[in-house]
Formats: C-alpha cells, sequence, structure tokens
C-alpha cells in the first residue's frame, strides 16, 4: 500500500514538474515573440521617422499606423499631416504635430514644417488674446517657446489673467479712482495716469499712450481735456502724467503695465498700441518704440512726435544706430509733427531714414509749440492714427511729406 502511494506522489509530482517546464518554456517563448515583435515595431518606427525627416509624409504615415500607440507615434502621425491640419487649423493636432517635428532634428524638411506650424500657430494666439481667451493663447504660447515674441507674451497673458481676477480694491477701473466724475463718464486716474476708457471694449478695441512734454514734470491736464473733446472712438487711451525722460526704458515698462492691468479689466488684450509724445515726450515716445518690443513682445504701429523739444538738438536724447534698426524692424511708422519755420537738426531724422525707419514730415501751419500738440489732441489726429492713415489728416491745416534715404 505505501509503495503504491510513494508510486502515485511520484507521479504527481513528475506531472507538475512536466508542467511547470511547460508553463515556463510558453512564457519563454512569448518573451522571446514580444522580444521579436519589439524589435520589428522599433525598426517600423525608425523607418518612419527616418522617412519623415526626408519629407516623405505618405510613406511615413502608413508605418506609423501600423504602431498605433508605439512611443510618440500619435504626435509622428500628426506630423505626417501637418499641411492639412494647417488648412482646417486644428489647434491641438498641430500643437502635436509640431511636438513631433521638435523631436526629429534639424533636417530641413523638419526644420521647414516647424517654421510654417509654428507661424500659423503664433497668428491662432494672436486671434485668441485678441478675444481674450488667454488661457487658450497662453497655451499655444508655453509650446512655442523662444519662437518669436512668444514668451513675453506668455509672461504678460499670465499677468493679465491675474489681473482680470483681482479684487475690486486692487483694481484701476474703480468709482473711487473715476476723474472729474461730474463730467466725465469714461475717465480714471492713478498716481501715473489718467485713462479713458471706451463704452463698449471689444477685440476691435485700439491702444493709445501718450507721454507729456518737460523734464519729468506733471502733466497740464488741458492735453487730456482736448483729447476728450473729440476722442479716439473704442480706444483705451493711457495719458501718462510724466514722460520719464531720464528712466525710458522703465518708463515704458511702467506704461505698458498700466496699459495691460487696465485693458484686463476690459477684458481687452494689446497686441499693437500707438505712442504720442509732447516736446521733450517725443523722445520716450520714440524710445518706447524698442523697449515694448524687447520687455513686452508689443508692437508701436505709429509714433506721433508732436514738435520735439529743442528742435531735435539733444542728441543724446535721439534713437541711436542700433535703437534705430530695431525700430524699423519692429515696422512703426513716425510722423514728426513740426513748424515749417522752425530750424532743425536733421542728422536724427536722416538717421532714422537711412536705417529704415518709415519717416514723415508733418508740416503744421500754427507756429506755436503747444497748439501743435492741442491740435493735434482735440482735432481728431489720435483717431487717425490708431485708424486708417490711408489718407493725410486735415489737409487744411498740416502738410505730409514722407522721407527717402539718401541716394549714395
Amino acid at each position: 500500500m505505501k509503495r503504491r502511494t510513494a508510486i502515485w506522489i511520484g507521479i504527481v509530482a513528475a506531472l507538475v514538474l512536466l508542467g511547470a517546464v511547460v508553463q515556463i518554456f510558453r512564457i519563454c517563448r512569448a518573451e522571446d515573440d514580444a522580444r521579436c515583435d519589439a524589435l520589428q515595431a522599433e525598426e517600423v518606427y525608425q523607418e518612419g521617422r527616418r522617412l519623415l525627416q526626408a519629407g516623405d509624409y505618405d510613406g511615413a504615415q502608413q508605418l506609423f499606423s501600423s504602431l498605433i500607440s508605439y512611443k510618440d507615434t500619435a504626435a509622428l502621425l500628426a506630423a505626417c499631416n501637418w499641411q492639412e491640419e494647417l488648412a482646417l487649423e486644428d489647434t491641438a493636432k498641430l500643437m502635436d504635430a509640431l511636438h513631433g517635428f521638435q523631436t526629429l532634428g534639424h533636417q530641413s524638411a523638419c526644420q521647414d514644417a516647424v517654421e510654417k506650424i509654428s507661424e500659423r500657430l503664433f497668428t491662432q494666439a494672436e486671434d485668441l488674446s485678441a478675444a481674450f481667451k488667454l488661457e487658450e493663447a497662453c497655451a499655444i504660447w508655453e509650446e512655442l517657446g523662444s519662437f518669436e515674441s512668444s514668451t513675453l507674451l506668455l509672461q504678460r497673458g499670465r499677468r493679465a489673467l491675474d489681473w482680470a481676477a483681482a479684487p475690486e480694491e486692487q483694481r484701476l477701473l474703480i468709482p473711487a479712482n473715476r476723474y472729474l466724475s461730474k463730467s466725465l463718464e469714461n475717465v480714471y486716474v492713478c498716481e501715473q495716469a489718467y485713462f479713458v476708457v471706451p463704452e463698449n471694449c471689444s477685440s476691435e478695441t485700439r491702444f493709445f499712450i501718450y507721454y507729456p512734454g518737460g523734464r519729468d514734470e506733471e502733466m497740464s491736464v488741458d492735453y487730456l481735456l482736448y483729447y476728450m473733446m473729440n476722442p479716439s472712438p473704442n480706444t483705451l487711451a493711457v495719458f501718462m502724467r510724466k514722460n520719464g525722460l531720464d528712466y525710458m526704458r522703465d518708463k515704458t515698462c511702467q506704461a505698458i503695465d498700466l496699459l495691460d492691468k487696465a485693458a484686463a479689466e476690459c477684458g481687452i488684450f494689446a497686441r499693437e498700441i500707438v505712442v504720442a509724445g509732447s516736446s521733450l515726450g517725443a523722445y520716450p515716445a520714440m524710445h518706447s518704440v524698442v523697449y515694448a518690443y524687447e520687455e513686452y513682445g508689443i508692437r508701436t504701429d505709429c509714433v506721433l512726435s508732436l514738435d520735439a523739444g529743442s528742435d531735435w538738438l539733444e542728441t543724446e536724447l535721439l534713437l541711436d544706430e542700433s535703437e534705430c534698426r530695431k525700430a524699423a524692424e519692429v515696422g512703426t511708422e513716425f510722423y514728426l509733427f513740426e513748424s515749417p519755420w522752425v530750424g532743425m537738426n536733421r542728422e536724427g531724422i536722416r538717421l532714422m531714414v537711412n536705417t529704415g525707419n518709415k519717416v514723415t514730415m508733418v508740416g503744421c501751419t500754427f507756429d506755436d509749440h503747444v497748439r501743435i500738440s492741442l491740435d493735434a489732441m482735440g482735432m481728431g489726429v489720435v483717431d487717425w492714427a490708431v485708424g486708417n492713415r490711408a489718407q493725410p489728416c486735415n489737409p487744411e491745416i498740416y502738410s505730409f511729406t514722407r522721407l527717402l534715404p539718401d541716394v549714395e
């Protein structure tokens, strides 16, 4: 009996051992098959990357379609279809495609696609920010990284979101800050500036900053009040109370921060501004073109220089050659409102023109230093500047002469 039991135990043990051996064999076989499949998938993946790098999008798509969820295949598939996504303007797929191309290296076909996708996404972010869809715009700017001014715009967008959500006691445009509330419905004041706010802000709202004259002296409110007699419709205007003549970069930053904060409270976002400066304030206005773009990624479309102080003789206040070239890259148009009878130093103006800037001399009929600025503020010149400048404004008192570079 004991012998028979021992035999059965031996048989069972042998069967268990055999089952274990078979199972181990199956596992090893499965692992071998998995390794084989992985090797094949990696070969297909690498071949697809090679075709994509070479610009063979159809061939790469066929290979990647067989891998589905392998590694970053989804982004690479989007990269294969990037031209179609450009036409469809599918933001999410364009961002996937951009990510796919960025992982491929620096081949010319990849870099060309990255450039075109980035340009389209950058434009989409601009459109979104104009509609104050800043979270979506910021997501694109973050993905674009160092492309053009994306990093600066991302910082501005995030600050604007914070300002838009700030409690009332931290806001600029509140009843307690109304200026001449009994006679002006939409003007506010703070320590650094006056704000003229349109009744209904939208993506079509324009933006204007004014720098007063003097050597960083308090602005006479006459300029604000003349503007209020004929304000530019649908324009958020910021009148700086001092011009920051000795600290122009910092003053530009202060002006843009105030503009951004007021704009955020109105549910709008500035991508382009018009700037004016009277007398010595013309110099900070011109320098602000460079500083606004370098510090904030914001483009100045037009500068109104209203009878620049000392007839342009204060050369230390002029744009140097490097700054002139940067202003030309921004594409700003300069309109120099000056009395035609005043003898002016032309060297600073000539440098601007010869470095590629668009400069127009605007002769003013009335030979009065203060009146030149007051006329500009009160006779629709600001609205002309922020709007369509295709035709000269008020030809009965202004003559326009576009300056051309010297011919060697």
